[in-house]
Formats: structure tokens, sequence, C-alpha cells
């Protein structure tokens, strides 16, 4: 047995090893004695920035002057420049933003992005890393190509505000672009220069669909190294899956690859010694020049001015997107229709689920089904109708209305919950419950003295767990075909729900702890991102279920998503909670 189990592996081992493919290295074309960046001079631009502007958060008058003094400078460096103004809603006010837009016109129109965003979270007061850094390493590389005549792409360098709030100015420019084509690749630039970053790291997440190209970070890689420069990370396989799983992007690049451009994040790698000091930085008053480094900024910049000149330089820009894995050490990747078929065996895999927890006839398949349905709805339609519920609550202001984030990280806001509309919510969810239960109850009670000829092919009894279990696992697969379509890695999140095939209606308080224990472990990677986000990286402990009932709040989490997740979970509700007792005559 344990050699067949041994040999299984090997083949699965082989199959991912063949299922991959060469990715093409790039060669750096670009001349590394061109690079002309200066940490001495961007140090003394951040300095400036941050002391003249501080509390610039979006919406505030700081905000605005910091944005019209950005202007000016682009001006005159000779750039074309215009002010995108528009307003949101955040903190159920309106709110005011700018994003300022110049343009170094090339000998093609088609444009190389470059992002970074004046705004700063409401929490800090210079804001110097967050984003003095990238503003100072923007107006830099402006300079710089602005004193060498006209490029073979137009650059288009944009200072963007509200990317505390969701990436809302790279967003908006994005949408306002008249034809997102013709930009051949973006950029953002965020946390640039603190003084113990050690090399360069990649982000490539989209706003909530799509993962960047693995061409342009590899491009950023070649351009650095054959500069002498400093190295640039690559995510690991687990990131890039844990990032495809989750999309939810925190830096400017985010709305570009969701619109389809090719882009990359750039943000300062953090050594693992300083792991808390730069999160105890991070959205902090302590995020002032005094951590920042003439050095550090030097060597971000010379690392995206070398990937500028990369990009100058070729002639090809693919638009290929994720989902992929890619293996840095061997320079695979697994993609395509190889890595779609993984995808798609794991949703059959729930339908199969569905097929053997149920072995009979189709006709009595459909009739268990179709017994089992009043009792999951009962359990699934509360759930759902609780998360409309705070769609209600933002309405009538018990709950804050966002354009598309929930406040920014460290906001005491996310500490400290409305107990109001958290009390509410739970009162509507406890009510929700009872009336699905009492109109199960009521079906079931109506059909019992209906004739046999309205009942059809209904057995004759409360639907058995086996009946249940494979409705479950049929609401399971089609959720599960929904995350395939939208965010295909999402579908990690489902793989603990097969321990609720291990329920087996179980009698006595052992049994049935036993299978609340089967139950609980099927959100096992729901309870470990809690973990990690709640109280590992975020430290917002139990405070995180407040900033996920913001999330669902503000549709964050869309209504579709927030469908199929109470689905799941009211198949898996369904398995524990026993159905109203019926048996018909």
């Amino acid at each position: 047995m344990r050699k067949k189990r041994d040999h299984l592996l090997l083949l699965l081992t082989l199959g991912l090893l063949a299922a991959c493919s060469s990715v093409p290295q790039p060669e750096a074309r670009y001349d590394p004695a061109a690079l002309r960046f200066s940490g001495e001079q961007a140090f003394a631009t951040e300095t400036e920035f941050v002391s003249n502007f501080p509390y610039r958060h979006s919406g505030m008058i700081p905000n605005r002057l910091a944005a019209d003094w950005l202007f000016t400078q682009f001006k005159a460096l000779g750039l074309s420049c215009a002010m995108q103004e528009w307003s949101v809603i955040n903190y159920s006010v309106p709110v005011g933003l700018s994003n300022v837009v110049c343009t170094l016109p090339g000998t093609s129109p088609k444009q190389i992005l470059i992002v970074a965003h004046h705004d700063q979270a409401p929490t800090t007061v210079q804001g110097a890393d967050n984003d003095g850094s990238g503003i100072a390493i923007l107006l830099q590389l402006a300079e710089i190509f602005a004193s060498e005549g006209t490029p073979p792409y137009t650059l288009t360098f944009v200072a963007t505000d509200a990317e505390e709030y969701g990436m809302l100015g790279t967003y908006h420019y994005v949408q306002t672009h008249p034809n997102t084509k013709d930009i051949l690749v973006g950029m953002s630039l965020d946390n640039l220069g603190r003084e113990y970053y050690d090399a360069m790291s990649i982000e490539l997440i989209g706003q909530y669909r799509n993962y960047g190209p693995i061409w342009a970070p590899l491009a950023a890689q070649a351009a650095a190294e054959v500069g002498g420069l400093w190295k640039v990370h690559l995510r690991a396989p687990l990131d890039q899956m844990l990032d495809q799983a989750g999309p939810i992007s925190f830096m400017d690049q985010g709305p570009m690859i969701a619109a389809g451009i090719p882009a990359v994040g750039f943000t300062g790698h953090v050594p693992a010694e300083f792991g808390d000091l730069h999160y105890q930085l991070w959205h902090d008053p302590d995020d002032t020049m005094e951590h920042q480094s003439a050095e550090t900024l030097g060597q971000a910049g010379l690392v995206v001015e070398a990937f500028v000149r990369q990009l100058l330089s070729m002639d090809e820009f693919p638009r290929e997107f994720g989902p992929y894995l890619y293996f840095e050490a061997s320079d695979q990747i697994l993609n395509g229709l190889p890595l779609w078929a993984i995808f798609m065996a794991f949703v059959a895999l729930f339908f199969v689920a569905s097929f053997y927890s149920l072995r009979v006839a189709w006709k009595e398949r459909m009739a268990g089904w179709r017994a089992s349905l009043p009792h999951l709805l009962s359990l699934w339609l509360p759930l759902l109708a609780s998360i409309v519920l705070t769609y209600g609550f933002v309405a009538v202001g018990i709950m804050d209305q966002y354009d598309t984030y929930p406040a920014t990280s460290k906001d005491p806001l996310i500490y400290n919950p409305r107990w109001e509309a958290v009390l509410l919510f739970l009162a509507g969810l406890a009510l929700f419950l009872w009336l699905g239960r009492w109109l199960a109850a009521r079906y079931s009670m109506s059909l019992r003295g209906a004739p046999k000829a309205r009942r059809g092919n209904l057995p004759a009894s409360s639907p058995t767990l086996p009946q249940r279990k494979s409705l479950a696992f049929l609401v399971i697969g089609l959720g599960a075909v929904y995350v395939l379509i939208i965010s295909p890695f999402s579908l990690l999140f489902l793989a603990p729900s097969f321990f609720w095939l291990l329920i087996a209606g179980r009698k006595g308080a052992g049994g049935k702890a036993l299978d609340l224990v089967f139950f609980l472990l099927g959100g096992l990677v729901f309870y470990g991102l809690f973990y990690f986000f709640g109280f590992v990286i975020y430290d917002y402990n139990f405070a995180f279920a407040w900033f996920m009932l913001m999330m669902f709040s503000i549709q964050m989490t869309s209504f579709w998503t927030a469908a199929a997740i109470t689905a799941v979970v009211g198949a898996g509700l369904s398995l524990v909670v026993e159905p109203a007792k019926t048996k018909y005559p």
C-alpha cells in the first residue's frame, strides 16, 4: 500500500514538472553607464515635500496644497501637466481628490506609466516612507528623463490621491484613460526609503482580479543585475498562490493590473529582523524622515531608473497575466492549460463527492436533493440576508460608507466597533435563522398532509444525512465553479470543506462533538487567515471580525461573492444542524 502511495506521489510530481514550461530570461539592453539617479537629491526632495505638507490625507487642505506644489514642480521640468479632480464618499462624507498627471511625449504615443501617491494615512504626520519616498523618486525620474530629449515611448508620471482608500487615484486615472491598450507597462513606487531596506520587492496583485505578468519583474531583475544594483526579489511560489487566492492589492499597481495593464509594484525589502519595527512605523506618526536614508533612496531609485531604461529599449510588451506559478530556481512556469486542468479537476472533486455521498439512481438522487433543499435554504438564506442587512446599516448611517476600502490600517475605527451595528447584525442573524427554520418546518408540515401526487418522489421522512451531504457538496461544487471563473486560486479556501465528508451523524455527546470538530475543520483556511491577518500581520485581534463586517457592508466583497460564501457555509451547517422531523403518511 505504501509503495502504491509513493508511486502515485512520484507520478504526480513528475506530472507537475512535465506541465511546467521554461520562461525566456530577458536580456538587459540599456547602458548601465547612463544611470544618473541621486539618493542625496531624492532625500532633499522628500524632506522638503513631507516637511512642507504634513497631514496630507485625502480631502484635507495640505493634501490639495501638496498636489498643487507637485503640479508646479513637474511643469518647471518642461512636462505637460493636468490636474484630475473628482470626489468620492469616505467616512460617509464627500471627499475631494486630485491627481497630478504629467507627460513627457515620446517618439511613440504608447505610454510607460509611473505612479506614486501623494496622500497619506490619517494616522500619520509626515508620511515619509509612505509615500514621500515614492514621490521623491517620481520627481527625480521626471527630471532625469526630461533632460535627455525625446524618449522612444511617452513617459507618464502620475502623483495619485487616495491610495490609502483603495488606490482610488490610480483607479480613476485608468478608468478615465481613453485607451488603456496604449499603456505598455505601469509601475507603482511606495515605501522605498527606510534605512533598513536591503533590496527591492515586487508586488503583482491586481485589485480584485488578475495577477501581473512574470516578464515584467524578470525584466526589472535583469536590469538591476546588469547594473550591479540592489537585488530584485520575486515572490516565492507559495506567496504567488496566496496573492492570487486573495487578490486584494494594497499598492497602486492593483488597478492597472485589474484593467489588463502589465504592471509591477516596487517596494523596499524588509530584512526579517526589522519586521516588527517596520510594522510599528507603518501608518504611524513615527513614519518620519528620521528613518529615511539617502543611500536607500538612491538604491531604490537606481533600480526603478534601470527598469524604465530597460523598458525604453524594448520592442515587444506581452500582455500575459495570471493565473500562474513561477519557480525562480528552475526558471519554470506552471500556467495555461495544465494549470487550468488542475483547477478543473479540483472543482470536479466536489461533484464526485456529491455523487458518492448518495449512490442511488438519478431519480432518487433528485428526490433526495429536493427533500434536502428547504433545510439548506433555511440556513443559507438567513446568512445572506444578514449580509444584505449591513447594506441597510450603511444606507441609514449606522455603519460608514466608503468608496472602496473601509478606513485604513491602524485607523481607530477598525479597533473600535460600532456596537449598535454589531448587536443589530447578530439580532438580525438570529431572527433570520429562526424565520428560516420556521418556514422550513412549515413547508415540511404542509407536505405531511399533502397527497402523494404532490409529494412526488420525496422520501417518506426527513432528509437523511447522505441526501443532505450530496446536496451540500453539489452546492459547494457550484460555488467552486463561480470561484473558478472569478479567481481560480481562491479555490484554496474551499479545500478544507472536504473534512465535511467525515461528518457521519454520530450519536451521543462524544459523537456529536466529533462531527462538530469536522465541521470546524472545514473552515481551516478561513481561521488561518483570521489568525494571520487579525493577530499577526495587522494586529487587529478580534477587531478583524469588525473589519470584515465593514468589508461586506460597503460591498468590497460583492453580493455574488457573499452569496457564494454564505452558500458554502450554509451547506456545511446543513450537515450538523438536524432538519425538522417529518414523516409523511
